[in-house]
């Protein structure tokens, strides 16, 4: 398969990269790629020569002359979204292919041209967004809200005392609220070993959850990001009438050991390198190349609409 190096984009500094320590870094030597999609073992497709046209259904009217071309280059020469589809983007758009996605991804490319990346910029971010690189991770018994059957799901990592992790959370709430029921949310756990209190914070959030209070103390802990001492996440569990003894006893049972273990697991192995680290049905909404206030809501609603064409 085509593959592209990330490269960094000057996108929205307070979301670019997230929290990260020691609990969360991908070793030196594994540096991350992007896969574009095409048929597995595609030849490269050969570079285009022809000026520039409009394919239907894609707006390009705000590009100038030169963005034109950069775009057009990138939708001949960057295979369709669809792996069934051994062509460009351009041609899948133009003989109207029985792919969803080539129109919105040529107007996607023009939106990143538009903002001024680089063909490897906006080719990268194509990958990201289209690709086959698709991590599959059970929701198993997280906290979860919203139908099991909709269309879309984000699962969502955080670490209560990374202050990335509290900017998101208010616009993943705005996003669920509008989007509601055709969107899940569903919350795991990566407490970072920088941060003192942050497992503790976990181990709090899920004994509270043992008694159908998750999200109110996740709302709690997102709120007193500087007040997570022992002595604080009890008197929390207090403002929430939980039965303290069975929290007390939650915090370190070997369920709860188990759950933060297998969370761990599954953000490593589907690639974590900071938080919040968010996946849309199995995508990561990789933050080196999208801003959580500007492209995830475009993001949810598009894939919406894919699901219910397929």
């Amino acid at each position: 398969m085509l593959a592209v190096r990330k490269t960094s984009l000057t996108i929205g500094l307070v979301m670019l990269a997230g929290c990260s320590g020691s609990g969360a870094s991908r070793p030196a030597s594994d540096v991350p790629t992007v896969i574009l999609p095409g048929p597995p073992g595609a030849p490269k497709l050969v570079a285009v020569t022809s000026d520039p046209r409009s394919l239907p259904g894609v707006d390009t009217d705000k590009l100038v002359e030169r963005e034109r071309k950069t775009w057009w280059k990138l939708v001949n020469e960057l295979y369709a979204p669809c792996s069934t589809e051994a062509v460009s983007i351009a041609t899948c758009v133009e003989q109207e292919r029985k792919c969803a996605a080539c129109t919105p991804a040529a107007q996607f490319l023009a939106e990143r041209v538009r903002r001024g990346e680089a063909p490897t910029e906006a080719s990268s971010a194509y990958g990201a967004r289209f690709g086959p690189n698709f991590k599959k991770v059970e929701i198993a018994d997280s906290p979860s809200r919203g139908p099991n059957d909709a269309p879309v799901t984000l699962l969502v990592w955080s670490d209560f005392e990374c202050p990335h992790c509290r900017a998101a959370m208010p616009i993943l709430e705005r996003l669920f609220k509008r989007l509601s029921p055709k969107i899940r949310l569903v919350h795991k756990f990566y407490p970072l070993r920088v941060h003192t209190n942050a497992e503790a914070a976990a181990r709090a959030a899920i004994a509270a959850q043992n008694q159908g209070r998750y999200w109110e103390m996740e709302q709690l802990l997102f709120a007193h990001q500087n007040a997570q001492a022992d002595t604080d996440l009890e008197h929390y569990a207090t403002m929430l009438q939980l039965n303290l003894d069975r929290w007390r006893s939650d915090l370190h049972a070997s369920k709860t050991d188990a759950i933060l273990a297998r969370d761990r697991a599954d953000a490593d192995r589907s690639g974590l390198s900071g938080t919040p680290f968010i996946l849309i049905n199995g995508r990561e909404f990789d933050t080196q190349y999208f801003h959580l206030d500007g492209d995830l809501e475009s993001w949810v609603k598009l894939e919406i609409e894919l699901t219910a064409r397929r």
